[in-house]
């Protein structure tokens, strides 16, 4: 979409560096004029309408573009050719205008073609088509914007897209199949919800509306602003050099050299004569170009991206991205390349995300994030990373295709746990075998030393008696009394040596420990007077009036 353009040679971008510039800024939009300031405010006030009514139309309040757009408002005299294309310059884009002459049709469609591109994810191709052709006739006059007048050459997707935007019945509705569709909701979806009509009867509509050739405009609601509200600032003749150089990118190097030369921008000259060494093949000068002009200081985010982009060291190149980055949020690319050099899975992933975040339409940012997800066993964030590829997609084989990976997703998440529950059981398996192992080894050890007579001390060694019950805190010794039978409780009533009864709780029989010989069992009610030593875990219980929690029993 956007081009490179040669305009004239190096004698006319020095008789025009020295003409007087002003400039006024609004949005994305920079428009630069040496012809006065009302053609410059008039385009701007022009550009800033036509933004805000493509917003209102397609449901977006603020429509952005990742580098500003320069407008360049040349005289009459000049001559200059205007611009039919939206043109990609060392730092900016740029439009040429002649000063009180509207934008040709072709140039606002491609200014549609890039506010959306860079707002909105992606809609189905006929969709975009019909807003862009029916923002291509836009007139605007003052703060009257005029929407729907017919194209030189009419099409389906314009009508479809003048009539929904132009029939009362339809009004504010185009919005919302717009939006609809960009959140990737079933085209029969989008226009039931908006319009309570099928597809098939709005294109029967569209045929019939197409035919009639009935095609009247409407006034669209515009932005409130005079152009008192730009403000002047006038631009340094360096600056006019400069910007007419980017013009002249395609054909320039010695313009760049001269200001090299001549100290003059030098970090800019650097990125110019870099970018043009990079579009002819020349890498090696390429990067040592942007390399001068980023230690130079250069404040060009597309510069510092170009140079990671070719910088072979893997920590300099993600330095001069992030750089990149800091100097223009809104490129998505140089999170994309940082992706690509990361080694880190976490740092990868994130990098990537923001990169598909940043720019919806772009298919390989969020292919190359559900391959990331898939890597980690990430499936849902797979999915849905699938999800919006599919969305971004711009024909039927790469949605077709994005689709099926989609598809693929529960197959693959299904296998991956399969073989997760093999390894785990692989690996229980082993750590089985290797007690058995252990065990055997030791029993087989002990049977030796037995076989000799040996002892497993040492000599000189002190053998402590070895337990691994619990190891409570209380201890009384006396006589058993009573138990009560508390559901599947116990209650011990003990007479202490030291004449005190106490009781103690038994909160489950079978995790006592009882020791001793003789009848071990606890029946409920009275018992014989038994010697008795009971260990004990010092636990309050109120409502029992009980003193511990039993351990151990110890018969004498």
């Amino acid at each position: 979409m956007h081009r490179m353009v040669i305009l004239c040679g190096l004698a006319a971008f020095a008789v025009s560096a020295q003409d007087s510039w002003i400039e006024f800024r609004s949005g994305p939009f920079e428009v630069w004029s040496n012809g006065g300031e009302r053609p410059a405010r008039a385009a701007l006030m022009r550009f800033e309408q036509f933004r805000h009514a493509l917003g209102q139309i397609v449901g977006e309040e603020e429509l952005e573009t990742p580098v500003p757009l320069r407008l360049l408002v040349f005289r009459k005299q000049d001559r200059r050719e205007p611009s039919n294309a939206i043109l990609t310059g060392r730092d900016r884009f740029a439009a040429i205008l002649t000063a009180d002459a509207p934008p040709s049709d072709t140039l606002q469609r491609e200014l549609a073609r890039l506010l959306l591109e860079s707002n909105t994810a992606r809609m189905p191709a006929e969709w975009e088509r019909g807003i862009e052709d029916l923002f291509s006739t836009v007139d605007v006059e003052g703060i009257r914007v005029t929407l729907g007048r017919p194209p030189a050459t009419p099409n389906r997707d314009w009508a479809r897209a003048h009539l929904l935007a132009t029939r009362s019945e339809y009004y504010g509705k185009l919005r919302v199949i717009l939006s609809n569709l960009r959140k990737g909701v079933p085209p029969e979806a989008a226009s039931r919800n908006a319009v309570a009509k099928s597809p098939a009867e709005i294109e029967r509509e569209v045929d019939a509306y197409f035919a009639a050739r009935n095609f009247p405009t409407i006034q669209v609601s515009s932005r409130p602003l005079a152009e008192r509200d730009f403000r002047l600032r006038p631009v340094e003749p360096a600056a006019a050099r400069l910007a007419l150089a980017d013009l002249l990118l395609a054909d320039s190097s010695a313009a760049y050299e001269t200001m090299i030369r001549e100290k003059v921008n030098m970090p800019e000259a650097h990125e110019g004569l870099g970018l043009l060494a990079l579009r002819e093949g020349r890498r090696d000068d390429a990067r040592a170009h942007f390399a001068a002009a980023s230690a130079a200081g250069s404040k060009s985010a597309r510069c510092w991206l170009e140079y990671g982009r070719l910088e072979p060291d893997a920590s300099k190149a993600i330095a001069a991205l992030k750089r990149a980055a800091e100097l223009n949020p809104k490129l998505a690319e140089p999170h994309f390349l940082m992706s690509q050099r990361e080694t880190g899975a976490q740092q990868r992933t994130a990098a990537l995300k923001k990169a598909a975040e940043l720019a919806p339409r772009e298919l390989i940012y969020w292919e190359a994030l559900a391959k990331t997800y898939l890597e980690q066993n990430d499936f849902s964030n797979a999915a849905r990373a699938w999800t919006a590829a599919e969305q971004a997609a711009a024909n039927p084989a790469d949605r077709a295709r994005m689709r099926e990976a989609r598809a693929a997703i529960e197959r693959q998440r299904l296998d991956h746990e399969a073989a997760e529950r093999r390894r785990a059981a692989e690996e229980e398996e082993r750590e089985l075998a290797r007690l058995k192992q252990e065990a055997v080894a030791e029993l087989r050890a002990i049977e030796a030393r037995a076989n000799k007579g040996g002892s497993d001390s040492k000599p000189g060694e002190k053998v402590v008696p070895w337990w691994d019950g619990p190891k409570p805190q209380g201890r009384v010794r006396g006589t058993l009394k009573q138990v009560d039978c508390i559901g599947t409780q116990a209650r011990l009533v003990i007479d202490g040596e030291d004449g005190k009864p106490i009781r103690l709780l038994v909160p489950d029989p079978a995790g006592v420990t009882i020791l001793g010989g003789g009848q071990q069992a606890l029946g409920c009610g009275p018992q014989k007077p038994r010697r008795i030593v009971v260990e004990y875990f010092p636990k309050r219980n109120p409502k029992l009036a009980t003193a511990g929690e039993v351990a151990t029993v110890e018969f004498q």
